[in-house]
């Protein structure tokens, strides 16, 4: 009888709001490993190595980008959004890989153009109210 008691005082001590909450929040927040000698040396090593792949290649995709938003622009006329529609993914993002981006500190954003916010509409001039 102890026993049965006993187990039904924890289970209601464990759906009690307070306990079972603290238990849940310490559950989503996962405790991050300490950085090391040689963990931050095998970071720094593996950064530039994988920058010497990765660097050539967003090379060659914003430089194809940049002309062909450039010709995308001339055939519609000049338009500058068709342009820019081209232009910001494909020249934007990331361009090296740093230590940051391999602990995950910092997103890998290859065709990353950053927020877009198209310029603002004229506003109607206002006519002048003469009484």
């Amino acid at each position: 009888m102890k026993k049965y008691l006993m187990v039904v005082t924890m289970l209601g001590l464990l759906f009690l709001p307070g306990v079972g909450w603290t238990t849940e929040m310490e559950q989503k927040q996962p405790l991050q490993p300490e950085p090391t000698l040689g963990s931050e040396f095998a970071k720094g090593v593996i950064a530039p190595v994988l920058s010497l792949f990765y660097f050539p290649l967003k090379l060659v995709v914003g430089i194809s980008g940049a002309v062909l938003g450039g010709i995308s622009g001339w055939a519609t006329g000049g338009d500058e959004r068709a342009a820019e529609g081209i232009w910001r993914p494909m020249t934007g993002g990331t361009y090296f890989i740093t230590p940051q981006i391999i602990e995950g500190g910092w997103p890998l954003l290859p065709f990353d153009g950053g927020p877009y916010a198209q310029a603002a509409e004229p506003a109607e001039p206002i006519e002048p109210t003469n009484r």
